[in-house]
């Protein structure tokens, strides 16, 4: 990731910007181009194919319903008992076979009032006379296999495809057994359905439908050629297909989806209608395909004209940017014999502008002051390296531990005791406090140098002064920073209790809360009022102090502030002749 970045942070101002350029505008209008056409084709497609399904499932019920009425014919036929009685009457001459078929109209009721209906005929075994309706089933049509499978069916309905008798058309026929009340065989009933009553349901739909019979036969479509032939696109199906499907299919070299409705017809326990339409994919695409050509033309021009326009803008900007920098690269080096300004007015101008009084400025400053201010400088230092050397050999820490330590066995000597343990206490602190660094120190070594502190202190004021250490935890693992507590002791008994008339008591409390350490130092001085208060709180958090006042509470704020950040710090609560609280907050997780 790192080198990622470190590589995208070496390219060429122009190469960045022409990449932002292409991630952020041409490359997703490209996307969203693409995605729209590809939505919106499937939108257009999504579309076809439900008014599609609406279509096929209107189809549906009226091929149903087609279907049933044909069905309710071929029910009263077989039920009825004229036909039993037109067929088992014995004729005498061929005019009474004539008059028998005039006295049954019934299947010139059904056509005349069922237009679903082409014609019907019955092939009745009975060797009577033959005419359009009643046909003698002889030998040789007996034989033939759909007559035998309507016989084996024993009166059960089947749908086939079946040439007319005495046209030879095809027609989807309804074929069923009719037997007598002895169950005897009277013959099979044909019901021819109407090609005309299929072209009216069909015919008015945009896209192309087909009718099949057992996914075997084609039974109806607009061309007349596609008749009754095999229903090639239908080729493949599994036999358990669901009732609707929809799938994609290669038909007259042409990409389809073929949407394909089942219909089983009512009473039929072998036979099965399809319903099919085919949606060509390219014909339907064809008016958007053209409008999305000329859109992503006039993307791409518009893109390639923006890139160009771009291109040429990073030229000019790259090289404006190129002067300003090797203008800069000559300041830098001391050299600021530069153009005065560069062409254009805009920020790049206007910075280099600023370039050039800046240039002027320092010629005219290492002319004038330079030299002079590194020459007093140095003196300056010089000055100061001596003096630090003449202090430093004047305030050896070794001369001062062993004049105090003189000075104690003198007073050992001398038999003055306290005298002795007085300075043995000082030099200890002494020690301590010259031997200090800038580093986190144990927080057990800043309480003894406290406590040594609070000893010389009780040995000034006597029976004045009384105080306590308070520890309630492991000081084991702490480290802080050194002199935090020890100023906050100092003013607490400088201006808390040595004005004090009465004994003053000083308490020092540590304590581990809510995960962070607290120092608590508490006196029962003369304490502030509340406006005292106020004042002493605002210069905690100001960086001068221009009365040098409060140097060192502000200095510990400061220092905590500085190091483990705002949540951190000193706060000061009083009350007027009543004392002062001053609280440090430290985090332990920074302690050990």
């Amino acid at each position: 990731m790192n080198s990622l970045r470190d590589r995208i942070l070496d390219l060429k101002i122009s190469h960045k910007l022409m990449g932002v350029y292409l991630l952020v505008t041409a490359i997703p209008i490209m996307v969203v181009g693409i995605y729209l056409n590809v939505a919106v084709r499937d939108v257009l497609i999504n579309n076809a194919i439900f008014e599609t399904e609406s279509n096929l499932d209107k189809i549906g019920i009226r091929l149903e319903t087609i279907l049933n009425r044909v069905t309710q014919i071929s029910d009263l036929i077989y039920i009825s008992r004229d036909i039993d009685r037109l067929l088992s009457e014995n004729y005498q001459t061929t005019l009474d076979m004539y008059n028998a078929y005039s006295s049954y109209p019934i299947f010139d009721d059904y056509l005349k009032y069922y237009d679903e209906v082409e014609t019907i005929q019955f092939y009745m075994t009975k060797p009577m006379i033959t005419n359009s309706y009643f046909i003698h089933a002889d030998e040789e049509m007996q034989e033939k296999k759909w007559y035998q499978e309507a016989v084996d069916k024993r009166g059960r309905i089947s749908w086939i495809v079946k040439e007319e008798q005495w046209t030879g058309e095809r027609y989807l026929t309804l074929t069923r057994s009719v037997y007598n009340q002895q169950d005897q065989l009277l013959g099979v009933l044909a019901i021819y359905l109407s090609q005309e009553k299929l072209k009216e349901i069909i015919d008015s739909e945009i896209h192309d439908v087909f009718i099949t019979l057992d996914e075997s036969q084609v039974i109806y479509n607009h061309n007349q050629d596609l008749l009754f032939t095999y229903p090639s696109f239908l080729k493949g199906l599994p036999g358990d297909s669901e009732e609707n499907e929809l799938y994609d299919y290669r038909y007259k070299d042409k990409d389809v989806k073929i949407n394909l409705h089942r219909l089983r017809p009512h009473k039929s326990l072998s036979n099965e209608l399809q319903i099919v339409t085919i949606i060509p994919i390219e014909d339907l695409m064809k008016q958007s395909n053209a409008i999305f050509k000329r859109g992503y033309w006039i993307i791409t021009i518009a893109l390639m004209s923006s890139i160009l326009a771009f291109w040429i803008f990073s030229k000019i900007f790259n090289s404006r940017i190129n002067l300003l920098k090797h203008a800069m690269t000559k300041v830098a080096r001391g050299k600021f014999n530069i153009k005065p300004t560069i062409r254009g007015s805009d920020e790049i101008g206007e910075a280099y502008g600023e370039l050039y009084q800046t240039s002027q400025s320092l010629q005219k400053l290492i002319d004038e002051v330079y030299v002079h201010k590194i020459k007093e400088e140095r003196w300056r230092r010089q000055q100061k390296e001596s003096e630090f050397k003449m202090l430093s050999s004047q305030i050896n820490p070794h001369f001062l531990y062993n004049t105090l330590e003189m000075i104690r066995m003198k007073a050992i000597v001398n038999k003055d005791k306290e005298v002795a343990t007085l300075i043995q206490k000082l030099s200890k602190m002494m020690r301590s406090a010259l031997e200090r660094t800038d580093r986190p120190v144990p927080l057990t070594d800043e309480l003894d140098l406290i406590k040594t502190y609070l000893e010389i202190q009780k040995m000034r004021f006597g029976d004045k002064l009384d105080y306590e250490i308070n520890i309630q935890t492991d000081l084991s693992d702490y480290r802080i920073f050194p002199l935090l507590i020890q100023p906050l002791v100092e003013n607490a008994i400088i201006h808390g209790l040595e004005p004090k008339i009465d004994l003053g008591k000083l308490s020092i409390t540590v304590v581990e809360k809510q995960g962070q350490l607290k120092i608590v130092v508490c006196d029962d001085g003369v304490g502030m009022d509340a406006n005292r208060l106020s004042e002493v709180r605002k210069h905690l958090n100001t960086l001068d102090d221009k009365e040098g006042k409060r140097i060192g509470i502000r200095n510990v704020h400061q220092r905590i502030k500085l190091y483990y950040g705002d949540l951190y710090g000193v706060n000061i609560s009083s009350q007027l002749n009543q004392g002062t609280r001053i609280t440090i907050t430290l985090p332990i997780d920074e302690m050990n």
